[in-house]
């Protein structure tokens, strides 16, 4: 069956067509061998969606949705690429580019017929930082809602045997890391995603840290473990209570450096010989698990939720082009607000315009359109 659709009133706003065919890939290679043996070719990733964009039939930012709407492992990112589908992002740009353009006519109709204020520098920094406030809300509300958008990376480090991978295991709620009393069983990186508070959060099983020098494993672990904490959002640093802290534990506190962090002490089911002053070094206070028993583990759970879903909630989903676009356009105004004269102001006001023109309509070549559809699969 051939469905046909005239322009300007299909996806791309060209004439286009869809053919449904019988299930199977068979019946469906033929009808594609079909159509490029009458010349026809197979499409480029995205190429729909680019040309709908190219069209004028939706925005960059809607287009980007559908990949994100497609791409989505939880309602709540499904939710805000939904929003951004429906014109979100787009409606709040051209207000923020309307105020910009206001300002930017402002300041040269100052340049053009006032002299003294020109002399003077009189830049209008009450305006300018009106707008550059606005544009850190903005960001600031982007930013967070990133890891709805990305997911999360919580890395779980710590000394051999202290008990990662069945905690791992007890967070997935599932047997994907093999667990044994044998010191030094995960060799490599395990990972596993779940949705926590409605963020997408992939846990990584990393081998343990250890500081005795020479050893093959020490530096292949470390460097695992180096990767792990450099990707990672959120850190759980593992000790072992039933053990005294040693040099393993200070690598672990070294390795988590200053990225958020939470310290957790394990096998609280034991007798506890872990020192209390150690304790007192990590960067977060202990909280204690047991793996083996399940004890304070929903407790670590809700701890790590609280942290994803921190603060009111973000009002706005992006990604990440879209955020550093945003970004680059505050620190514009935030640079014109600082400026010593009217002509400096002017260009940062004019750089703050051109970066957020490039949410929605990339008109300096095709760079950023090929950037953004090289994730798109071909079907879209």
């Amino acid at each position: 069956m051939v469905t046909v659709f005239r322009a300007p009133r299909s996806y791309t706003g060209e004439d286009l067509a869809e053919i449904s065919c019988h299930g199977g890939t068979v019946a469906a290679d033929a009808v594609l061998n079909l159509l490029i043996s009458a010349g026809c070719r197979t499409a480029e990733p995205g190429e729909f969606t680019r040309r709908a964009v190219l069209a004028g039939k939706m925005t960059l930012s809607q287009a980007e949705a559908v990949a994100d709407m497609a791409e989505a492992r939880s309602e709540t990112a499904f939710r805000g690429a939904l929003a951004r589908y429906r014109g979100e992002l787009s409606d709040l740009v051209a207000g923020i580019t309307e105020d910009l353009k206001e300002l930017q006519a402002e300041i040269e109709y100052t340049l053009g017929f006032d002299e003294r204020n020109r002399a003077d520098g009189a830049v209008p920094k009450g305006r300018i930082g009106r707008i550059a406030a606005r544009l850190s809300g903005i960001v600031d509300s982007a930013a967070g809602s990133r890891l709805l958008v990305e997911g999360a990376n919580v890395a779980i480090i710590g000394r051999p045997n202290a008990g990662k991978s069945s905690l791992f295991n007890r967070l997935v709620e599932g047997e994907r890391a093999i667990t044994s009393p044998v010191a030094g069983t995960t060799r490599d990186r395990i990972d596993a995603t779940v949705v926590l508070a409605g963020v997408p959060v992939r846990f990584v099983d990393t081998a343990g840290l250890t500081r005795r020098a020479g050893t093959h494993l020490s530096r292949l672990a470390i460097a695992q473990t180096n990767k792990a904490v450099e990707q990672a959002d959120i850190i759980i640093a593992l000790f072992d209570g039933s053990r005294p802290a040693g040099p393993s534990d200070e690598a672990v506190i070294a390795a988590a450096g200053g990225r958020p962090v939470i310290c957790t002490l394990n096998k609280t089911d034991l007798p506890r010989r872990f020192d209390r002053s150690f304790a007192r070094k990590c960067p977060a206070r202990l909280m204690p698990v047991s793996c083996r028993t399940g004890a304070g583990i929903a407790r670590l759970r809700s701890r790590l939720a609280r942290i994803l879903s921190a603060g009111p909630g973000p009002k706005l989903t992006v990604n990440r082009r879209q955020l550093e676009t945003l970004s680059s356009c505050r620190d514009a105004m935030v640079r014109a607000g600082s400026a010593p004269t009217l002509e400096t102001a002017t260009l940062e006001t004019r750089s703050a315009i051109d970066m957020l023109s490039q949410v929605d309509a990339p008109a300096a070549g095709t760079d950023i359109l090929d950037r953004v559809f090289a994730r798109f699969c071909v079907g879209k």
